[in-house]
């Protein structure tokens, strides 16, 4: 009985154990390494097809008889096979006496039907032709003779068979940028993770190779046990800061990458949005104080899920000596998003090492910084689908005469990731009035002191505000595909939102200076207070704050993007009795304006609610009192 009672209590006990070690059996994820059709077509031209016009020859006898040359291969998927037709030229005969007798000679298309295969130890990626189909040089189904048959057989298939690539960079690669972003007290878990991988399974798809990359962990993370975010402190405020700036200096870097290329207008818009949208947010949740430390994680992953698309179709395509790098940072990018479903398992950080090394993939070998830059971007602009710069109705100012005086020259390498980022949203979110605040400036200058608001009657000064606002806003009409039927309804709209922005006023006097317009928290600059760091790059942040024409221009191309790319087709897709009403629509762009185009839905929502920021008020009353033609209440700010 004794025997039987140690019996039963050790049994619990190895029960017990099992059920305890269960929360921490391993599981195993996959990482995806997709080579989509153009790149996969990329890297088998620079490996195979070396000769002129994306050729090869793969027989000559050098006897002028016999020849087959093929080119142009064309990746697609066929009944779950690979298929690559290649363009092909056959010449053949019989050689007797220097002589080719019965010529033969066949141009046409060879349709092979390809099952990949993978070398798990090698890291290798392989072709095993199983069939193949002939096309006349019109794509119709042609049966060939059996001597043409036979060279295709014999050559061509064992050529494509014989095509190796190489997995292993890519995936060191992939391996080295994990290790990049895993903080110090988790690196054991991730040298464990690195170890297991190992390939998988080879799927054909309608878009892509995809190859299996598994790995094993010990924990996957459950989103229903997710943590409230803890508090942070200043000093972790200012990592975050700096962390972002590289982030954000890293996915212009990577648009920056699709220059000159044939982009559609559906892909700028997706570049335009992803890019306003993480800047919108950071600056949003840091006036809020509600920055959380995985911020730059969770952007990467969202904007990685918005732009893969966009850059799988326009880079790699040529074939080069970039092409396999361009595939070593799909995977990585792809490998981060299959990460960030394990949550905290691994405690993924962004980090600036990890940032550089995968810019370093699409660098093309140039030298990799990633600073945060403030210098304009007109490159940057011309991805965005933007003109080289906005338009202007005026001449510029000649601007202060001391420039050595000028803020922007001062150098903030400096400074503190802080000091540079009290550059916040405005108080749209915040729901405090618009009216901005001064900063010393410069030196009084003449040219500048006709656009300082007067001590006393301001109506002459009123009357060339709106002169010089409705010559912006026109100027920009002549360029612009907005409809004629809308064009009143922007002037207003431009004059409301530069009433409630600044009160009319581009510079003022401080101490006995002039110095232009800046926000109360330092973000937003001159007549129509536009955002130096949502606009980074796009403008140039030097005429913002000291030419008045430049900076109307700015904030009338602005309202003009967010009408046209957003509100106006918004209104397209409603039907007659759910049209918006007038005012409706300004409140929608001004709101945009104010916090980027996340901004249309969320307005539309205060507006069901009827729980209205009080910006949203604010502006709306300037938008009545300038429907009225009441721009003369503008005095009542300028006191």
């Amino acid at each position: 009985m004794k025997r039987l009672r140690i019996l039963i209590f050790c049994l619990c006990t190895i029960l017990l154990a099992a059920s305890a070690g269960g929360g921490t059996e391993l599981k195993t994820v996959t990482l995806p390494l997709t080579i989509d059709y153009p790149l996969l077509r990329s890297l088998v031209v620079y490996h195979a097809f070396k000769s002129p016009d994306n050729s090869a020859v793969v027989l000559d006898e050098g006897d002028g008889c016999n020849f087959i040359r093929i080119s142009d291969p064309v990746f697609s998927e066929a009944n779950g096979l690979l298929r690559c037709e290649i363009r092909t030229l056959i010449r053949t005969g019989a050689l007797f006496r220097n002589t080719c007798l019965m010529p033969v000679e066949w141009v046409g298309y060879v349709a092979l039907l390809i099952r990949p295969q993978v070398d798990r130890q090698n890291l290798k990626l392989t072709f095993q032709t199983v069939d193949s189909q002939m096309y006349d040089e019109k794509h119709r189904l042609q049966t060939v003779t059996d001597m043409v048959w036979n060279l295709i057989k014999t050559q061509i298939h064992h050529y494509i068979d014989g095509i190796v690539l190489d997995l292993k960079p890519p995936i060191d690669e992939m391996k080295s940028f994990i290790a990049s972003v895993a903080p110090e007290e988790r690196t054991d878990r991730i040298d464990a993770l690195l170890k297991s991988l190992r390939l998988g399974d080879v799927r054909i798809e309608p878009q892509a190779v995809r190859i299996d990359i598994l790995a094993d962990v010990k924990e996957i993370y459950d989103i229903k046990t997710k943590k409230k975010p803890d508090l942070i402190s200043e000093k972790e405020i200012e990592k975050i800061i700096e962390t972002w700036e590289t982030w954000d200096a890293f996915l212009v870097y990577m648009i920056m990458s699709l220059s000159g290329k044939p982009l559609s207008e559906e892909d700028r818009q997706t570049i335009f949005e992803t890019l306003l949208d993480t800047r919108y947010r950071f600056t949003t949740e840091l006036t809020e104080r509600t920055l959380e430390k995985d911020l730059v994680r969770d952007q990467f992953v969202k904007a990685w899920a918005k732009l893969s698309p966009v850059f799988r179709n326009h880079l790699g395509h040529e074939s080069s000596e970039f092409t396999l790098a361009y595939l070593a940072f799909f995977t990585a990018t792809d490998a981060l998003a299959a990460l960030d479903r394990i949550g905290p398992t691994l405690g993924i950080e962004i980090s600036r090492e990890g940032l550089i090394r995968l810019a370093r993939l699409i660098s093309r070998k140039k030298p990799v910084l990633l600073e945060y830059s403030l210098q304009f971007n007109r490159e940057l602009r011309e991805i965005l689908g933007l003109t080289a710069s906005p338009p202007l109705d005026f001449e510029e100012d000649a601007g202060p005469s001391d420039e050595t005086d000028m803020p922007l020259n001062q150098d903030t390498s400096s400074m503190t990731p802080w000091e540079r980022s009290i550059a916040v949203l405005s108080d749209f979110f915040s729901g405090a009035p618009a009216w901005a605040k001064t900063q010393k400036g410069i030196p009084k200058s003449p040219n500048l002191d006709i656009w300082l608001p007067p001590d006393g009657e301001a109506e002459s000064y009123i009357q060339k505000i709106e002169h010089l606002l409705t010559h912006a806003s026109s100027a920009l009409l002549e360029k612009s595909a907005l409809p004629r039927v809308y064009h009143d309804f922007y002037k207003r709209l431009t004059l409301s939102a530069a009433w409630q922005e600044s009160c009319f006023r581009q510079f003022v006097m401080e101490s006995g200076k002039i110095t232009y317009l800046l926000s109360y928290n330092q973000t937003s600059v001159g007549i129509m207070q536009v955002n130096r760091r949502a606009w980074r790059g796009i403008y140039d942040l030097n005429l913002l704050m000291w030419n008045i024409h430049y900076n109307a221009a700015a904030g009338c191309e602005i309202l003009e993007l967010y009408f046209l790319r957003y509100a106006l087709p918004k209104l397209k897709q409603m039907k007659q009795k759910d049209l918006m009403a007038e005012e409706t629509v300004a409140g929608v762009v001004y709101a945009m304006y104010n916090g980027g185009p996340q901004q249309l839905s969320a307005y539309l929502d205060r507006k069901k609610k009827k729980e209205y920021f009080l910006s949203d008020r604010l502006f709306m009353d300037k938008f009545r009192w300038t429907t009225k033609g009441l721009l003369s209440n503008v005095e009542n700010c300028l006191k």
